[in-house]
């Protein structure tokens, strides 16, 4: 059985905790609501918002129960991407009654545009308690270990890369509307195992499904006889 730990740092905390195995998904009480949601008391740390703010304790109590769910949406892509790791964070903004009014992914380091897709999906379907004083924006990170006896991928420059983002870079911007921030994995011989793509900008978020298609398309260096990992800007 493979074991992968899932380290989530909420709220720029400096410590993680995780697990190596997937737990029952007990459900927090603002999300069980039916409608009359509860403001829980403040505990005396507020993650500020552009308008309002809601606490560190109702972040955590929402989102911990959703880590085997996180987790999933990983180990689901680990027989096409074993070399699968890495970090993405999460920018939420919470509306007045606690739903997620958007969630976009603003940094990623995991190279996999479906996992990005299923982890911004899972985050999308929290139930928060109400901020306080208005909608709430906090950031979440998620980090994700190398599958256990799996051998880390050779990490590149992007200067590696710098021939092949020059020239094919500008026709995936043309074509898909934008660019992003851009990690990939290159399979021996230069085929392109996985891409994934983020953009720090909530508005600017449907290109990139195009992107990570057009990126997966490409060649590009052989990494020899085993796989590489890269970033770089489009």
């Amino acid at each position: 059985m493979r074991r992968v730990h899932l380290c989530a740092c909420a709220l720029a905390l400096s410590a993680c905790g995780g697990g190596s195995g997937e737990t029952a998904e007990p459900e927090p009480e603002a999300e069980r609501s039916s409608g009359n949601e509860r403001v829980e008391p403040n505990d005396g740390v507020e993650v500020e918002g552009l308008m309002g703010s809601i606490s560190e304790m109702s972040v955590q109590r929402a989102l911990e129960p959703k880590m085997g769910r996180f987790l999933r949406c990983f180990t689901s892509r680990l027989d096409d991407v074993e070399v699968l790791a890495g970090h993405f964070e999460m920018a939420f903004r919470i509306a007045r009654d606690g739903t997620v009014r958007w969630v976009y992914g603003r940094a990623s380091t995991i190279g996999d545009r479906e996992t990005e897709r299923c982890l911004l999906d899972t985050a999308s379907r929290v139930r928060f308690t109400r901020p306080s004083g208005g909608e709430a924006e906090f950031a979440y990170p998620l980090d994700l270990d190398l599958v256990e006896d799996v051998r880390p991928p050779t990490f590149w420059d992007s200067s590696r890369v710098a021939d092949a983002v020059e020239s094919l870079g500008p026709d995936v911007r043309s074509s898909c509307g934008g660019g992003g921030s851009v990690t990939v994995y290159v399979s021996p011989g230069g085929e392109v195992l996985a891409a994934g793509v983020v953009v720090d900008d909530p508005e600017s978020q449907d290109h990139l499904d195009c992107v990570s298609e057009a990126v997966a398309g490409w060649t590009l260096p052989d990494p020899g006889s085993y796989a590489a990992k890269v970033s770089f800007d489009i």
